[in-house]
């Protein structure tokens, strides 16, 4: 039942996020030039990583190559989060504003309806940048493309939780939209830098209030270095995140007070 029903919300999802892009192809100029421009965007940060690497070709025991898989899991783990779940950034500001209402009629799992209701046409050429940088990241053999693609998945299920908790606040803390958005790009810095740059207090952070750790110093590890405990750590934490973001969504749902907006999305 559990797994029928689950094929059933992926199925749809997959429906949806193929009719924005679709949408979204019928302006061909302006969709090329967020997919090429992000692109570009993304190589842009790789530059700045090769000039420093040149000068300090070790950084605690953190290769440029090390770089480069942890940008290439970021920007995939990243983009697929906002190809197929972008909605979930607004809800805080679906909250604020009583435009919630309108997901609450239909029979479907609001926090669903939220997420797939948006998709980032932008964060595709995210995703084709993590995929162009995959043979420079020293992934070579099937086994690690395997391990790869697994720890991406998680890793982008582990950033929805995250981002799940975060703008469900807005249900207990009135007007958090800037506080959540802020979260996410805070997040974002982290898992962009070698985690192992990271030590005492914000360590700690990476490892409880940003989750980085999770989404991306225990990806780069466990492609690096498959082993069973690293694997059962990823998927231990995105277990614990998704009870936790159920969880907080559901007790917010229950206290939400809709406003006077009150439309049926067709």
């Amino acid at each position: 039942m559990i797994l029928g029903t689950s094929f059933k919300y992926l199925r749809s999802s997959l429906a949806m996020t193929r009719a924005g892009i679709a949408s979204a192809m019928e302006y061909r100029v302006s969709f090329i030039m967020q997919v090429v421009g992000m692109i570009l965007n993304d190589a842009a940060l790789i530059v700045v990583w090769l000039i420093f690497f040149q000068r300090f070709p070790v950084l605690n025991g953190w290769t440029f190559q090390n770089s480069i898989l942890l940008f290439s899991i970021t920007t995939i783990n990243f983009g697929l989060m906002m190809i197929f779940g972008r909605g979930i950034t607004e809800l805080a500001r679906y909250i604020s504003r009583g435009e919630l209402d309108s997901y609450l009629v239909h029979p479907k799992s609001v926090l669903w309806q939220v997420a797939t209701s948006r998709t980032d046409i932008s964060a595709i050429g995210d995703t084709i940048f993590g995929l162009i940088l995959l043979p420079f990241a020293g992934i070579s053999t099937w086994p690690q493309v395997l391990t790869f693609a697994l720890v991406v998945i998680f890793s982008a299920l582990i950033f929805f939780n995250f981002l799940t908790i975060v703008q469900s606040l807005a249900f207990f803390f009135g007007h958090f939209e800037e506080a959540a958005e802020q979260t996410m790009h805070a997040l974002l810095g982290f898992t962009l830098y070698p985690q192992s740059s990271f030590s005492g207090i914000l360590k700690l952070i990476t490892l409880t209030v940003l989750p980085a750790y999770f989404i991306a110093a225990v990806p780069v590890e466990l492609v690096r270095h498959p082993e069973p405990w690293l694997l059962l750590q990823i998927f231990l934490f995105w277990l614990a995140s998704a009870l936790l973001a159920r969880l907080v969504f559901r007790a917010g749902l229950r206290r939400y007070e809709s406003g006077n907006l009150l439309s049926v999305k067709m």
